[in-house]
């Protein structure tokens, strides 16, 4: 059942400092009629997850999921919902390179040659520049939300997440709710 598109979907989210830095893509089956689901439940963590989630950050994604599926008149259930929602997350070390230059120089004048005669002219003299260029490393994260058809199988609908991983825990939690509410703000059923 579980199928992961990365050539077709390039992925991702985690753990952001705000809504703005996080990149969104959502994708989803045009003819499937959304509103003729009534529950749904969760696809077995993947525990290639618990390499890279804490188990407090795995509760705040299910849970924020959850609610964003039950705000849309979606009934949890355990096993055998109408939906199938499979949570795969991906965590990557990235660079970025910063380039900064500075000109420095002045205006001197100097005698030039116009014709039919001389002419004096302003241009400018003996000067330098710098540049100061900074390597930055930091992680990116990738959530990726897929919903199945329980019964055809069929992904239905994909929500990808990409953005900084930041180390500051004090408000992570508010942080991947807001994300994760970010990624279903496309959904085709609206919150209640």
């Amino acid at each position: 059942m579980r199928k992961i598109i990365f050539p077709l979907f390039i992925a991702g989210l985690m753990l952001l400092s705000s809504c703005g830095t996080l990149k969104v893509t959502n994708h989803w089956d045009r003819d499937v009629d959304f509103k003729s689901f009534k529950t749904f439940s969760f696809y077995p963590w993947d525990k290639h997850n618990d390499e890279i989630v804490s188990e407090w950050d795995k509760k705040t994604i299910l849970e924020s999921i959850k609610e964003e599926m039950t705000r849309r008149g979606y009934e949890y259930k355990e096993e055998g919902g109408d939906l199938v929602v499979s949570v795969f997350v991906i965590i990557e070390n990235k660079t970025s390179y910063q380039a900064y230059t500075n000109h420095y120089g002045y205006y001197g004048g100097g005698w030039g040659y116009y014709s039919p005669g001389w002419a004096y002219g302003y241009g400018w003299g003996p000067g330098y520049s710098s540049t100061t260029i900074h390597k930055v490393d930091y992680k990116e994260g990738t959530l990726i939300i897929d919903i199945f058809d329980s019964k055809t199988k069929k992904l239905i609908w994909q929500g990808i997440g990409v953005g900084e991983v930041k180390k500051n825990y004090d408000k992570r939690d508010v942080r991947l709710a807001r994300a994760i509410s970010h990624i279903f703000r496309r959904y085709p059923v609206t919150k209640k």
